[in-house]
């Protein structure tokens, strides 16, 4: 008779974890995703290569600290627009520029 109590509560723990994983995944992007985005808004335009490296690295990090969501990500790193994207997600969202 235990085991049989023991089969639907081990069950219904592990339903449980699933369910608050699946609820606790991260909404925001993470670094690797902020890393390709920045890659992706500072083009190789004329300017020395620390320059550039350094633009990448500051737009990766205000990736990182604002509340941009993934869905602006995607839209800078499909159609390589950043500008557009901007202000598609702050429309989204309710803000100005």
């Amino acid at each position: 008779m235990s085991k049989a109590r023991s089969l639907p509560s081990t069950a219904g723990i592990l339903l449980l974890i699933g369910a608050s994983v699946l609820s606790c995944q991260r909404k925001a992007p993470g670094p690797e995703e902020c890393a390709r985005f920045a890659e992706a808004v500072v083009r190789p335009i004329q300017e020395p290569l620390p320059v550039m490296l350094q633009h990448i690295e500051l737009t990766t990090q205000e990736c990182l600290t604002r509340p941009y969501d993934r869905e602006m990500l995607q839209c800078v790193l499909g159609t390589r627009n950043a500008r557009l994207c901007l202000i598609e997600f702050h429309r989204r969202k309710g803000q100005r520029e």
